[in-house]
């Protein structure tokens, strides 16, 4: 009975192991991609991390010109012996102090503060105690060289700005780039689909034919050489078909990869209609062809050259005073207050004699200075040199390679999409006339006036200019998408998805 029991067990666990990992079937279409794609992917979610950290940095650098308010408090007690009798040791000391600064864009910065200190000692010269001293004080400083007037801080703002500009601008165009990489991967899948169901079909073809012979063999009628022609006929379309299968898998690996929601899915493709795919693609490529210039109003990539060409400004003004001498005035002015009245039993003070103190009587002073640091040698100056040519390098490169990317994609698509509409073309007629001739070859065959090679032959050359056909119907979807990927808000059906 124990023995039953464990063993209905087993069946019950593999059952729901079985269930809980069984494929769930699907039916993919294209228009579903998008719908996945809004659930989230490890790929969407780097493209947004790229534009977060360039966020990131842009509020970095606004933080640097937004007020802060800071605060202070300490208590402090000793027991140290004073080195001369009536100089007195002050214990305990409590301290607090709170304050607003900013630095300002305009090469400012300001700031404000009150603070105020009570201390008790007692000493050979008397006693103190709750002695109390109270400031205000406001300061000032301004750079008078490398950043005057804030010429590199608001530099350095407007390139964090126009990076993160720029950020936001590539996070759409890599979004609309990876739903374009899905659905070339769909349409793989399609091409891979048409090519498997002709492989199907000329394979069953050509195991009829096998079978034939072998019978005609049997019947003194075929000699060996035709059997094994048309058996080695079968096992090259069957790799043919399997070649097709592995290729299926690995696109249908693919999505998985990209898109999770997919990984539990059994996919199959949903009805499509290839023909009216294409006559898509050519009615785009007509409303892309009426543009006489490059229309950049279907792109964003002309405004993140903007930035990019911003940016390489920005960086010039930020460098060119890297290595000079950072000079800055400063001032300050103080009003301070002191509570340490004198009673029989010594001195004391309290908060509120200090604040009176200072209020009442004139306690203010003030300081005005200069602060300059000087680089010596010439590291600071090669540090510029390196750092004016990396950033003049890398955006130049960014400003170039986009430049000629959007121009390329454009000029070179009209012509690209009617060389392979002239392959298809040409692939249909040739696909035409080899069927023509297979009729007319095997009436000869079974005339016995062609041999079983040139039959093959033909029937080969059929297979290879079908799946030609295929390949070059599924490059022009290809080339469109690739267009479609740069010139993201191209206004056509195709461009929808």
């Amino acid at each position: 009975m124990r023995n039953y029991l464990f063993f209905t067990a087993i069946l019950m666990l593999s059952g729901l192991s079985h269930s809980a990992f069984a494929a769930v079937p699907l039916k993919l279409k294209e228009s579903l991609l998008k719908e996945f794609v809004a659930k989230g992917s490890p790929t969407l979610d780097e493209i947004q991390a790229v534009f977060l950290s360039s966020e990131f940095r842009n509020k970095e650098m606004l933080e640097d010109v937004s007020p802060e308010l800071y605060g202070r408090t300490s208590y402090r007690e000793t027991n140290e012996k004073a080195i001369i009798p009536f100089i007195p040791i002050f214990s305990p000391v409590k301290y607090a102090e709170l304050g607003v600064r900013q630095k300002i864009a305009h090469g400012f910065s300001v700031g404000a503060a009150a603070g105020t200190q009570q201390q008790s000692a007692v000493s050979s010269s008397g006693k103190y105690r709750d002695v109390t001293t109270t400031n205000i004080n406001f300061t000032a400083q301004m750079d008078l060289w490398r950043d005057l007037f804030g010429r590199a801080t608001k530099a350095k703002l407007k390139n964090a700005s126009d990076e993160s500009k720029r950020a936001d601008l590539e996070q759409q165009i890599q979004k609309k780039a990876f739903l374009i990489s899905l659905r070339k991967t769909y349409w793989a899948l399609v091409a891979n689909n048409e090519s498997m169901r002709i492989s199907r079909e000329l394979l069953k073809d050509a195991v009829a034919q096998s079978d034939e012979t072998v019978k005609r063999f049997q019947n003194n009628v075929a000699e060996q050489d035709e059997v094994a022609r048309y058996k080695a006929q079968v096992a090259s379309r069957t790799g043919t078909l399997s070649g097709l299968e592995y290729q299926k898998q690995s696109y249908t690996r693919q999505l998985k990869t990209l898109l999770p929601e997919l990984s539990n899915a059994e996919i199959s493709l949903a009805e499509y209609d290839l023909d009216k795919t294409l006559r898509d693609v050519l009615t785009c490529t007509e409303a892309i062809a009426s543009e006489t210039k490059i229309p950049y109003q279907n792109t964003l990539y002309d405004e993140s050259i903007s930035l990019l060409t911003s940016m390489l400004s920005n960086n010039r003004t930020i460098n060119e005073r890297y290595a000079d001498p950072d000079v800055s005035l400063f001032g300050r002015v103080q009003s301070v207050g002191v509570s340490s009245d004198a009673k029989p039993s010594g001195f004391r003070g309290s908060y509120g004699g200090s604040w009176d103190d200072m209020t009442s009587q004139n306690r203010t002073g003030y300081e005005v200075g200069l602060n300059v640091v000087i680089p010596l040698g010439d590291a600071k100056a090669s540090a510029q040199r390196t750092k004016e040519l990396y950033d003049e390098k890398r955006l130049r490169a960014f400003i170039g390679r986009t430049e000629a990317n959007v121009v390329t994609s454009h000029q070179e698509i009209l012509t690209t999409i009617t060389i392979l509409n002239q392959v298809i073309e040409s692939q249909k007629i040739n696909t035409d006339q080899l069927n023509k001739r297979l009729i007319y070859m095997r009436k000869k065959y079974q005339q016995a006036r062609a041999s079983v090679n040139d039959l093959v032959q033909d029937q080969d050359a059929l297979l290879s200019s079908e799946l030609i056909t295929i390949e070059t119907k599924l490059a022009v979807i290809n080339v469109i998408l690739d267009y479609l990927a740069v010139y993201t808000e191209t206004p056509c059906d195709f461009n929808r998805i």
